[in-house]
């Protein structure tokens, strides 16, 4: 089996970066929201940056409807037909992060704005006496919302929250009489968005209590108890607001109009190296850091990236330090390039002179991390004495990717050779992964040539066949939503490279194996070359293979990769190809063979879709010469 990689390595980098999709969720900050008619339900759906997912709303009688949130964080629904009043429920990703807010909206609502934000989520919470996601997630609740939600309820529960925040929302020069549910607002870091930047809500879900935070100092400003008889209005401590005021807001707004202008570079070209260097929007200095690549180097790259050409972002996402000389920001990056898409981490700090700068993401190697279910399918043909057999398989657990190509081509004295994983559902002492033989990323070192972290007790192809997970591996149950991870680089001699450890956030907890089925995966309509049912004598020089798929509900398709190796593992030919969100089919170009020599045994295609949470799942059907 081949184990396809959709890596943000160099090459993808530069791509990628070069891709930035800032389109900062909007502009301006009263407006937002497309015009709404008479049955329609509008509003932004953010927390600080726009959410990646999905609005539903429930009505009264059970009845629901599912909206896609828009890149800038605007959300429209029909509801014609629908009896209020409504819940409304948003899950997706911010960042790294997932999320899931809570609204309400009477029947007298619909046809004005219904915003979708972790102060509506309390709002709902209070009227709920104990936390949303707590109350909702009993269906039988359900039933209970055109009592539990009113005109009355929800102006107590609004103006309640609004006393709560209005020492914030006055330093932020909103005023007295902020609608938290109704107020149109774009995700654009500004108005009652860059509150939601400043201000962060975290639940637990064990207590019904919420902790509000300031993000600067990581100071706690408030708390609000969902099972109070009457919503909390204690204002937040006004003494422990430092920093979150109006110029703190247009530095938020500073920092994305350098994305804006880093952008503009490739609105219509590549720029050269030079320009770059002379930009005046990254730190050149030594500082700067790219998945292990210099200034330099990155710049190079990027100077000589077609897909670079239009690059833009979208949903960013952006945290100050208290001090306010940096921060981090992460952002959903496209470009001109179909299908193209990813995420990006950078650093930015505040020159004397220049302003801010990106300084890349600080890392001497590229990383990415997710939930990952695999299902393969293969198919040996008959020979002279032998009958054609076929067989299928599944895996799962978590995927992550380390590529510190960059770096070690740098550093040839003190390569990055393994890596120590630690983080919720893995063994005490982690998981130690090593570099593939035949590529530059790492593997689970108890596993070869595969980068997925199994689930314990599951079953695990290897080169030398199928075993069980056991040490090696994931407990799925010890996993949650937005679990941290720590990745120690090392050297050959086990030293580390990268200090304490890079971290990295696991979006979604992985489906378990037990609750996997086929349905759950893309499925191939078919694999034809020349109209024909594919053998592996049939990937040749320059063929073109059309294959054609179909999505299950909620997956949207990602990357397709076609390979075909020879009877030693060699490979003859390796085509990837992004894919359009709504595409059903291909035809993909083999191209020369990556030897000049050497006939084909097995091959096969690969396909991988993605759900809101960024939860990967993937169908290879491969094919083989006895």
């Amino acid at each position: 089996m081949y184990r396809c990689e959709k890596a943000f390595n160099k090459s993808i980098l530069a791509s990628a970066v070069a891709a930035l999709l800032l389109t900062a969720c909007g502009g301006g900050g009263g407006g937002g929201g497309s015009s709404a008619t008479s049955s329609m339900l509008t509003g932004t759906v953010a927390g600080g940056a726009a959410v990646v997912g999905n609005v539903i709303v429930t009505d009264s009688k059970g009845a629901t409807k599912t909206a896609v949130i828009g890149t800038n964080g605007q959300y429209s629904m029909d509801v014609s037909g629908m009896t209020g009043p409504f819940v409304l429920k948003a899950s997706g990703t911010i960042g790294n992060t997932t999320v899931t807010y809570y609204s309400a909206a009477t029947s007298a609502d619909v046809g004005g704005t219904v915003n979708v934000t972790p102060f509506t989520d309390l709002i709902v919470s209070n009227i709920a006496a104990q936390l949303a996601v707590n109350y909702f997630s009993n269906p039988s609740n359900i039933a209970n919302i055109g009592t539990l939600i009113t005109p009355t309820s929800l102006a107590t529960a609004e103006t309640a929250m609004q006393a709560k925040l209005q020492p914030v929302l006055s330093a932020m020069g909103l005023g007295t009489s902020v609608d938290l549910l109704h107020q149109a607002f774009n995700a654009d870091h500004s108005g009652l968005d860059a509150v939601l930047d400043l201000v962060k809500v975290t639940t637990n879900t064990s207590t019904n209590v919420a902790t509000l935070t300031n993000a600067l100092t990581q100071v706690v400003i408030g708390n609000d108890n969902t099972t109070a008889a009457t919503p909390d209005a204690t204002p937040v401590d006004n003494t422990k607001i430092t920093g979150i005021n109006t110029g703190t807001a247009t530095v938020l707004q500073t920092v994305v109009s350098k994305l804006t202008a880093f952008a503009a570079l490739f609105a219509t070209g590549l720029p050269s190296v030079t320009t770059m260097q002379n930009s005046g929007l990254f730190d050149t200095s030594a500082n700067f850091m790219m998945g292990g690549e210099n200034f330099a180097q990155f710049a190079t790259e990027m100077s000589t990236q077609q897909k670079a050409i239009g690059m833009k972002f979208s949903n960013v996402d952006i945290a100050l330090n208290a001090s306010g000389t940096s921060g981090t920001l992460t952002a959903l990056i496209s470009s001109n390039q179909p299908g193209f898409g990813q995420q990006i981490q950078l650093n930015m700090v505040k020159d004397p002179t220049l302003g801010w700068l990106v300084e890349g993401d600080g890392r001497i190697a590229n990383f990415s991390i997710a939930a990952r279910a695999q299902f393969d399918q293969w198919s040996m043909l008959a020979s002279a004495n032998q009958q054609a057999t076929s067989g299928s398989s599944m895996s799962n657990g978590i995927w992550l990717n380390i590529d510190p190509f960059s770096y070690n081509a740098n550093h040839s004295s003190a390569m990055a050779v393994s890596a120590l994983v630690t983080g919720p559902g893995l063994p005490a002492g982690g998981i130690n992964m090593v570099q593939d033989t035949q590529n530059t990323w790492f593997d689970v070192a108890a596993y070869s040539n595969d980068n997925l972290i199994p689930e314990c007790g599951t079953p695990v192809n290897t080169a030398t066949g199928t075993v069980t997970a056991s040490t090696q591996c994931v407990t799925v149950a010890q996993v949650t939503d937005n679990s941290v991870y720590t990745v120690v680089l090392k050297d050959s001699n086990g030293n580390s490279l990268n200090g304490t450890g890079y971290q990295l956030t696991l979006a979604k907890q992985p489906y378990t194996y037990a609750t996997l089925t086929q349905s759950m995966f893309p499925a191939f309509s078919s694999i034809t070359i020349g109209g024909q049912s594919v053998t592996p004598s049939m990937f040749v020089a320059n063929a073109s293979v059309a294959v054609a798929w179909t999505m299950p509900s909620g997956l949207v398709p990602t990357d397709l990769n076609i390979w075909a190796n020879t009877a030693n593992g060699q490979t003859y030919f390796n085509v990837q190809q992004s894919l359009l969100s709504t595409a059903t089919q291909t035809l993909v170009a083999l191209g020369t063979p990556s030897l000049s020599s050497g006939t084909v045994t097995n091959a096969g295609v690969w396909i991988e879709g993605a759900d809101i949470y960024g939860r990967r799942f993937s169908n290879s059907k491969s094919v083989q010469s006895q």
